[in-house]
């Protein structure tokens, strides 16, 4: 059974993540796994599924190819010492109670989170891959990307890229500081 590339899973165990969006490089056709000897660099939505609450989920995206519906929401939040991007991810396994996930990126103080947002900017498709609790892959879908997605993501990035500038002109600037106040808000239903 494939699983996801160790890098992934060192991102998400370090972070305690239970979904992320990462840069990676996908094989050259929509069939193929996570192929990290392709050319084409994409960031692509990685779900980690655990736990007892999970398991209709687990067997559902195992027994089913189809590609679910999904849901991208965005927001900056403007803490007092850096701009952090949320994305919210919804995967509708089941139409009444989504699979959701944020992501929270800080492109001023990391460049790989600069980086995600570039990607998603320029590319066609967002390719979203789900594992189970021991990171085995058990279901993979793209979603197109339209113009008007790309261009938020873009947006995004921008807006939040100057909105730090400031701050670092003020000498108030730390994605970390940020990063971790907003994080301890969040807790697992």
């Amino acid at each position: 059974m494939d699983k996801f590339p160790q890098s992934v899973i060192d991102v998400m165990t370090g972070g305690g993540a239970t979904v992320t969006c990462l840069p990676v490089k996908l094989g050259e056709t929509p069939s193929q796994k996570i192929a990290f000897d392709g050319d084409r660099w994409q960031s692509a939505v990685f779900f980690r599924l655990g736990g007892s609450e999970s398991q209709k989920d687990i067997r559902l995206l195992r027994n089913n190819a189809k590609a679910y519906a999904v849901g991208i929401e965005t927001d900056i939040i403007e803490h007092a010492n850096a701009s952090v991007v949320m994305l919210r991810l919804q995967l509708f396994i089941q139409p009444d109670d989504p699979l959701i996930g944020e992501v929270l990126l800080t492109p001023g103080g990391a460049e790989t989170h600069y980086e995600v947002l570039g990607l998603l900017g320029e590319q066609e498709t967002l390719t979203w891959f789900c594992s189970d609790q021991e990171y085995n892959l058990i279901h993979q879908q793209q979603q197109p990307l339209s113009d008007e997605w790309r261009k938020e993501f873009l947006d995004l990035r921008a807006e939040s890229f100057k909105r730090d500038a400031i701050l670092r002109l003020a000498g108030k600037y730390s994605a970390q500081t940020a990063f971790a106040e907003i994080v301890s808000n969040y807790g697992l239903r």
